[in-house]
């Protein structure tokens, strides 16, 4: 019997509200992603951060004072089915941005439309429980979980996000523990930690995020899928298993950063068998005006070479074929010396 394989794409941040909900008003929901949907439709499974509220309510979180609140119109839930999107995280700092109202519309309107969720419920309980789903018979199931705001965060009876506290590494590690049992009880081939972590706009994981990373890895995880930088960050392979540390973001209307140009994107697609991950796929993007196109000429350019000198820090080999941008598992040239090298690259940046 031939070896059956499933092809796993994950995003960044999508973000829908302020200035790209206008466009979508204006425009339709087709406007943000509508482009490169033809490329996030093409895997078996799409996951990705929904960075925002999906909501007609106006009524802003009444906790902690924020700079930006971003809440997207009711029919941007068809920007995701459009661009195939299976499933989400929830566990992040805007889910809440409008209210109880705004986080009970979001679900609402993913469940109408057959959108699986992670990291965000009606209790704490719920927002723990896994999102599983299965291809080619095997079985993928992901837990979310986000450092940051801690008002955000569900209880037995309020509604929130999975809030984990990173400070405390330990406490941090037995969560991960936690969330990898609720998994494994119902016998999935890959389980998925999703982290909304560390600050924005920071090239590097911090020494701290890699023993993490490491831990959960060490403890079962076999994919560990970051956002929340608003850049891509490096790939590392631990173990033969994937660390996504930031994903970086798949739309947004933010502010371009000249030094880190944060436009230009990435996209990442995993082929996995039942027990071994083949290779990622990745897609470089761009983002203008409130949407998302295929990278061309020297925005390709910068991200193949962005993402290739990041990973050589790790002994991450990405390979190339003209277009095609690609990290083949198993050549990677990961010894003491090049994790030395990364380190104290990583603490020059802090």
């Amino acid at each position: 019997m031939e070896n059956q394989t499933v092809s796993l794409m994950l995003g960044g941040d999508v973000m829908l509200g302020r200035l790209v909900k206008d466009q979508i008003n204006l425009l339709g929901p087709s406007y943000p992603l509508g482009t490169i949907a033809p490329v996030m439709r093409k895997p078996d499974l799409t996951i990705v951060n929904l960075e925002c509220a999906i909501t007609s309510t106006n009524q802003r979180w009444q906790g902690w004072p924020k700079a930006f609140y971003f809440g997207a119109p009711p029919q941007a839930v068809q920007s995701l089915v459009e661009a195939g999107v299976d499933g989400v995280s929830l566990a992040n700092n805007h889910v809440l941005d409008f209210g109880v109202p705004g986080l009970r519309d979001t679900l609402r309107h993913l469940k109408q439309h057959g959108i699986g969720h992670a990291g965000a419920g009606e209790n704490i309980d719920e927002a723990l429980t896994p999102i599983y789903f299965e291809r080619n018979g095997i079985k993928i199931g992901m837990v979310a979980y986000c450092d940051h705001q801690a008002d955000f965060a569900a209880t037995e009876d309020a509604p929130g996000i999975a809030y984990l506290d990173l400070e405390d590494e330990v406490a941090a590690i037995e969560q991960f523990r936690s969330g990898l049992n609720r998994i494994k009880a119902a016998t999935v081939d890959w389980p998925i930690l999703s982290l909304h972590w560390g600050p924005n706009k920071v090239t590097r994981p911090s020494a701290s995020f890699m023993r993490l990373a490491h831990a959960a890895i060490d403890m079962g995880y076999a994919i560990l899928f970051g956002h929340s930088a608003h850049i891509f960050q490096v790939v590392e392979i631990y173990r033969g298993r994937p660390i996504l540390y930031a994903a970086g973001d798949l739309v947004d209307d933010y502010y371009v950063d000249p030094k880190f140009k944060n436009d230009h994107q990435l996209l990442f697609e995993l082929t996995l068998d039942r027990t071994q991950l083949g290779r990622i796929d990745l897609y470089p993007i761009f983002i203008e005006d409130c949407r998302t196109v295929v990278a061309s000429r020297h925005r390709f350019e910068y991200v193949a070479r962005q993402i290739t000198d990041l990973c050589a820090e790790m002994g991450t080999i990405v390979m190339r074929e003209g277009s095609s941008l690609w990290i083949e598992i198993g050549r990677t040239e990961r010894g003491i010396g090049g994790l030395t090298h990364y380190l104290n690259e990583t603490i020059m940046h802090i």
